[in-house]
């Protein structure tokens, strides 16, 4: 089976590198050899070659000697399984071998291994994310008028998403400020340029805190318009757009951890409704619906007989009750007022029976 079955050996939770063990695999060996380092096999490929085999997690010394499972590898190839980093290619019918070999190292470590998702979430490529910011602030008086403040902070644990909870470490964006070309732009419309780093009308920089910036707009009505909302308090949010370079999966009190340590950005926007991936007219109108409203309008719902505009109608709906997972007060369930725990885990419940449903119906 493509999936290699899984054993006991000594763990290590030392510092990891993939690429770097698996450099230091000896070529032309075994195919005893690589499958002491390695979670899947292709089938189809060369078992004399490492190239035929995935999910390494066992660290590799210099002489090529295959050592103990790193837990820090295992916990991130459980991850990869439930859609880190773009997923996984291996076949469906192969991520539970693997889930169960990288698990019995956790276990072996006395580490509660993440469950594995029936139907992984892709979570690679662009992302969003937003934060109550310690301030966003216009500075100024008449022409010379600049937005300041933090698009992100470190060392802070955010919100959980689908299944992580994440920390942006310092330093994450230091490698893009020196390289990238940068833009702020206003509830992440491009047709609204705020600023930009290559012309000097966007300063970006990490401190203590965060990233903290400083935009320098345009003379132009609409951005005094957006200034406006700021200075009344309207806006007082700010979301970035990024893409992670080197990204650490661990796990904290049963629950799967990502540390982000280098990232690309893309933009920074000041936004309306800073914790949803969409700012569509749906969205919009189901912020204004009690809890227990979300929660009716979700049992109603047909995934595998909706249309392309309910699906889409489903898409934004849940783009919503995410937020209100993250940010929103506490609503009304369905006998009355509830504290904040139980309607959360009430509507985290259907989020995930619903993205389950759209799985299976996509």
């Amino acid at each position: 089976m493509p999936p290699i079955r899984s054993h006991s050996t000594p763990t290590s939770e030392d510092a990891w590198s993939g690429p770097d063990n698996e450099a230091r695999l000896r070529e032309e060996e075994n195919e005893s050899y690589y499958q002491k380092a390695f979670a899947w096999q292709d089938p189809d490929g060369d078992p004399a070659t490492k190239a035929a085999f995935t999910f390494i997690h066992h660290f590799v010394g210099e002489d090529g000697e295959i050592g103990a499972a790193s837990t820090r590898a295992a916990v991130t190839g459980i991850a990869v399984l439930n859609g880190a980093r773009g997923g996984t290619t291996i076949p469906e019918v192969d991520r539970q071998g693997v889930w169960e070999h990288l698990a019995r190292h956790l276990r072996d470590a006395d580490i509660e291994p993440p469950e594995l998702r029936s139907h992984p979430l892709p979570l690679m490529g662009v992302e969003r994310r937003s934060f109550p910011l310690r301030e966003l602030r216009v500075n100024g008086t008449g022409g010379e008028r600049r937005i300041e403040g933090y698009a992100a902070v470190f060392n802070v644990p955010s919100v959980p998403f689908w299944d992580f909870t994440e920390i942006i470490r310092p330093g994450a964006f230091t490698q893009t400020l020196e390289e990238d070309d940068i833009r702020a732009l206003w509830n992440h419309e491009d047709s609204f340029v705020l600023g930009r780093n290559r012309a000097g009308t966007l300063k970006l920089e990490e401190d203590a805190i965060g990233l903290r910036f400083r935009i320098d707009p345009p003379q132009a009505q609409w951005a005094n318009d957006f200034l406006v909302s700021i200075e009344r308090g309207d806006v007082d949010q700010m979301s970035f757009r990024f893409q992670a370079r080197d990204d650490r999966w661990t796990t904290e009190n049963g629950r799967l951890l990502r540390e982000l340590h280098n990232a690309q950005l893309y933009e920074v926007s000041p936004v309306t409704f800073p914790a949803y991936p969409q700012t569509s007219v749906q969205v919009r109108a189901v912020l204004g619906m009690e809890v227990r409203d979300i929660e009716l309008a979700l049992a109603r719902l047909d995934v595998g007989t909706s249309t392309d505009a309910d699906r889409r109608m489903l898409q934004d709906l849940m783009a919503a009750v995410h937020g209100r997972l993250e940010t929103g007060p506490p609503g009304r369930g369905r006998d009355g007022e509830a504290e904040p725990e139980a309607w959360r885990a009430r509507l985290a419940f259907r989020e995930r029976q619903v993205m389950q449903e759209l799985a299976e119906h996509s």
